[in-house]
């Protein structure tokens, strides 16, 4: 996928590009957008296409300025309408799309007026970059849709149509928060040794566009963190289900209701069980996964270690002194 940099633009950085156009890179010379002292009449239509390709896709840039081999070529007047080159292109880039693409940059590349420059004072090379859009599929100016395949911008067949729009109609929702909740319990009561209650609370948002129809998570917790006690607290909440692999156990719970874009919600909460047959596994990073499904959504996983909270700390300290009373 496309990744923007955060360096300035620059004629020495243009021309470390080298000739390598590609799935995220096209070049087009300074005549594609301005000959014979007027803008060429095709320069928004062949525009369009291209930045269609790009927002349709993973996305990348247009570098209007440069040659097939990646030399400047003279550049661009800046000020190809009253108001500034750069300006009218920013103005003009949202309605080459439909729907309107809302998420693009322009840079203009000048030149410094020094000897060496590949550019006059008056003219610029300009950077457009398009990184993947969320209401993709874009149309061009033409009706037709387009993608990088293989380094140009090639018409979209039905079957790629019809990937883009499962891509982005995809609700994303994932984790948003996990953490401890309430004091953990203290327990010197089990004639096997000291042991304590950790408490932890877990929130779903929904980041997409799309509304979430079905949602369901499980929290993965390895085997030596439970037991008869905290198993039957983590089935406390309605409609939680449990499966069993070898060395974990997955906590489910189906959310019963919709999720709405930007819509955060609470949504399981999962007891484990400290004691002295776990606490070097624990300093080692054993610790909680999840997994997230949203409608036909790829899950979404992840994982956090149990001794990076406070009140784990706290309590694998409380275990390390009753345990040497003994």
């Amino acid at each position: 996928m496309f990744q923007p940099t955060q360096d300035p633009w620059t004629e020495a950085r243009l021309e470390e590009l080298g000739p390598y156009e590609h799935d995220f890179q096209e070049f087009k010379g300074s005549r594609y957008l301005f000959d014979r002292d007027e803008v060429l009449p095709s320069f928004q239509y062949g525009l369009s296409k291209q930045i269609s390709a790009f927002a349709n896709g993973a996305g990348g840039r247009i570098v209007i300025g440069l040659d097939d081999d990646g030399h400047i070529d003279g550049g661009v007047p800046v000020r190809v309408r009253p108001n500034g080159t750069r300006a009218w292109l920013e103005d003009i880039i949202p309605g080459l799309l439909s729907p309107k693409l809302s998420r693009f940059n322009v840079f203009e590349v000048r030149g410094d007026g020094q000897p060496a420059s590949a550019l006059p004072v008056d003219r610029a090379v300009y950077v457009i970059e398009v990184p993947p859009s969320e209401e993709a599929p874009h149309q061009a100016l033409d009706l037709r849709y387009y993608l990088r395949i293989a380094g140009k911008s090639r018409p979209m067949g039905h079957v790629h149509i019809q990937d883009v729009l499962r891509r982005t109609r995809h609700p994303e929702v994932g984790l948003a928060r996990l953490g401890p909740y309430g004091e953990p319990e203290l327990d010197q009561s089990d004639p096997r040794g000291p042991r304590a209650l950790v408490s932890f609370r877990a929130f779903l948002r929904n980041g997409g566009r799309s509304m979430a129809q079905h949602v369901g998570a499980e929290m993965i917790i390895p085997r030596p963190l439970l037991g008869r006690e905290v198993r039957r607290r983590n089935l406390e909440l309605p409609d939680v289900h449990y499966t069993q692999t070898p060395g974990e156990v997955a906590f489910f719970r189906y959310h019963p209701v919709p999720l709405f874009p930007t819509q955060e919600v609470f949504f399981l909460r999962v007891w484990v069980q400290l004691h002295a047959g776990n606490i070097d596994a624990v300093r080692a990073g054993a610790g909680l996964a999840w997994k997230v499904y949203a409608d036909d959504a790829p899950p979404r996983t992840g994982a956090m270690a149990l001794s990076g909270f406070g009140v784990v700390a706290r309590c694998l300290s409380w275990l390390d002194g009753e345990l040497a009373k003994r």
